[in-house]
């Protein structure tokens, strides 16, 4: 699957967001299930201890009714005494509505009975009490009644020493799933930055390996150097596109060099033959014209000679026309590479736009997750929300310790409630504390985050420096294959003038083999023709100097490639 440079980037960060998204979304999981577990602690089991501390008041206050109404008589005190009992039927009924274990149900039932039995016998008394019968009723009470209310107290600490172990439990369960929660924080959190580091490690090395090699290639490559072998990179991307067409370029100026290489040795040993044919004909015209009195005599030997050269020029004809067929195929060559210099030249540019966009990306991520961390401090503003709600709990609990103290005996065990409430208070004070620096740690994470991402967008911006520089080298090369095609063109010209000379040397000597043939009666005209002949032997060993030093200079220019 081919993946690009930008998608490779966003991919990374993406999934560094669904990290940190993640964390972010358990932590605020754990919080809410800590929260409920504290709010059920307070809501259920408080509730309950209260319920049984409020079940004894109004069994106390029953028992206190009974009494004032047998030491007083007043009717009053039975009209107390039965709204006593009627209010402690109500918080019993309310107490089973909301207990589920079966020790608390037998508890309260044996709690209940012995509340009724006190009742049913109150109310005997009380008859008793009517019909003046101190004697019977006095002993009744100081027995009988006496023990029903102890039974009734001992069955009543039993169960608020039950639910106050609940209590206890249920305290020690939120300190557990406190610390378990610090502890899942801290994992998440040090899995998250060794995640990122990773994905970051290698993205960035797939991004810069490839182009510090590919810019030390070009180096190579503009020092003209071309012996180096094809880059191998790995990379399905721009980066993998850019390699391939670097290397067919390489390639492309290899074929140019060894082209053009062949083609100036053709030429300069060409121009090496045809200055030696050049000067043999030279000495020929020169015997023709000390020879010319006895043309007429020698005609046929002449004539032979100057078919000769006649054979001679149209060979070096053959091999000007041939230079000149090869100097214009390398610089058709030579064209063709600058167009191919060009093409990579245009994917460099097209790769620093893709880099300049994958740097707009990253700094774009980068807000996304200053975002975050935003979200994160709203997160520790809730948990200072709950801090106070702990802060204003325990100054209730303060607050109903002082009033338990102030109702004395009848207030002890809303007192052992409210110091319940003062405790669990300031552990969700230190809980809620602890939480927050847990956040505070996610933000610093947050923070190294966007560093990291920060120092990601440098390392685009150095490598779209290293392709502008990789763009510089195309350049450089482009113009020295442009110099190469204008000296292969010179040469091609000087070619064709060359091959236009030696045509007019054959028609020249073609003249010359008539003229021998008619020596006798034309020796003027061949002396003439000799010296015709002699002064374009001149000019096309000129030109034959000429076309050697141009092929000597081309040598030197291609010289400084190293194929």
């Amino acid at each position: 699957m081919k993946m690009t440079i930008s998608q490779k980037l966003l991919g990374g960060f993406l999934a560094v967001l669904i990290i940190l998204t993640t964390i972010a979304g358990i932590g605020y999981y754990q919080i809410d299930t800590v929260d409920n577990e504290y709010n059920h602690l307070i809501n259920d089991r408080v509730n309950k201890l209260i319920l049984v501390e409020n079940l004894g008041l109004e069994a106390k206050s029953l028992q206190s009714h009974f009494r004032g109404y047998i030491i007083l008589g007043d009717n009053t005190t039975i009209e107390n005494f039965t709204k006593a009992h009627e209010k402690y039927l109500l918080i019993s009924k309310e107490f089973h509505n909301i207990i589920t274990l079966e020790k608390a149900k037998e508890l309260i039932k044996e709690l209940d009975k012995l509340e009724n039995d006190f009742y049913i016998f109150s109310n005997r008394m009380i008859e008793l009490k009517k019909q003046n019968k101190e004697d019977e009723y006095t002993s009744s009470i100081a027995t009988e009644g006496r023990a029903i209310m102890n039974q009734f107290e001992q069955k009543q600490a039993e169960l608020i020493d039950y639910q106050q172990n609940l209590l206890n439990d249920g305290n020690k369960a939120v300190t557990l799933k406190v610390a378990a929660v610090k502890k899942l924080f801290l994992i998440l959190g040090v899995l998250a930055i060794l995640l990122g580091l990773v994905i970051a490690y290698f993205i960035g090395r797939s991004i810069s390996k490839p182009i510090v090699m590919l810019s030390k290639a070009a180096e190579q490559i503009a020092s003209g150097n071309l012996s180096l072998d094809n880059i191998n990179v790995k990379n399905r991307d721009e980066i993998g596109d850019l390699a391939t067409s670097f290397n067919q370029m390489a390639k492309n100026l290899r074929n140019v060099i060894h082209q053009v290489g062949s083609s100036a040795a053709q030429v300069a040993a060409t121009s090496e033959e045809l200055t030696a044919s050049a000067e043999q004909t030279g000495k020929a015209t020169e015997q023709i014209a000390a020879t010319m009195q006895e043309m007429a005599t020698g005609a046929e030997k002449q004539v032979r000679k100057v078919e000769d050269t006649s054979a001679a020029l149209n060979e070096v004809s053959t091999g000007i026309q041939h230079i000149a067929t090869n100097a214009n195929i390398v610089s058709t060559s030579a064209i063709e590479t600058s167009d191919k210099a060009a093409e990579g030249n245009l994917a460099l540019q097209t790769a620093v736009k893709q880099m300049n966009s994958i740097n707009q990306t990253v700094m774009g991520l980068s807000e996304m997750i200053r975002g975050l961390s935003e979200r994160s401090k709203e997160i520790g503003n809730i948990n200072n929300v709950i801090t106070d709600i702990a802060a204003q709990t325990n100054l209730l609990a303060l607050n109903a310790a002082i009033e338990a103290a102030r109702a004395a005996e009848h207030g002890r065990g809303f007192s052992v409630v409210a110091e319940e409430v003062r405790k669990l208070a300031e552990q969700s004070a230190q809980s809620a504390q602890q939480i927050s620096q847990l956040i505070s740690i996610i933000q610093k994470e947050t923070e190294n985050a966007v560093v990291s991402m920060e120092s990601a967008a440098t390392e685009v911006a150095e490598g779209i420096i290293i392709v502008d520089s990789a763009g510089k080298k195309f350049d450089e090369i482009q113009l020295s294959i442009n110099e190469v095609t204008n000296q292969i063109q010179e040469v091609s010209t000087s070619a064709e003038e060359v091959s236009a000379g030696s045509e007019q040397v054959v028609a020249s000597t073609k003249a010359i083999t008539e003229i021998a043939e008619e020596s006798a009666s034309g020796t003027q005209n061949v002396a003439a023709a000799a010296e015709e002949q002699l002064a374009s032997m001149e000019e096309i060993t000129a030109s034959a100097s000429a076309l050697s030093n141009m092929a000597e200079e081309l040598q030197a220019l291609i010289n400084k490639f190293k194929v």
